[in-house]
């Protein structure tokens, strides 16, 4: 029974990360269905440049699901993990490097805005 539990709470999460990718405009987002067939490390389809693994639950190995995000981006692809503890809010986890590069990114579009 517990096996069947986990899987609905993580497809649930999965559906609630989906929803909330689109509402920051990637309409087309979607659970990866066919991780289930083989383990790729991403879980929610449609959110280029981001892989997202996606965990649930009371104990969670965030290391574990970086790295399956890891190694399910391509070079142009940003990894991350979306790590949810039972009763807490959403943490993102990001490597160094690509959240400054986000960083980066933010600041030169908001000169060039000031322009």
């Amino acid at each position: 029974m517990a096996g069947k539990y986990s899987r609905n709470k993580g497809a649930s999460f999965e559906r609630r990360r989906a929803n909330w990718w689109k509402k920051l405009g990637w309409t087309d987002a979607r659970r990866n269905l066919t991780q289930y067939q083989k383990t790729d490390g991403k879980d929610i389809d449609n959110t280029e440049p981001y892989v997202e693994q996606c965990k649930v639950g009371k104990k969670i190995n965030i290391l574990s699901a970086y790295k399956e995000a890891k190694g399910a981006a391509s070079s142009k692809e940003i990894p991350i993990a979306s790590i949810h503890y039972d009763g807490e809010e959403t943490l993102i986890v990001i490597g160094e490097k690509d959240f400054e590069w986000l960083l980066l990114c933010g600041e030169l579009e908001e000169d060039k805005l000031e322009e």
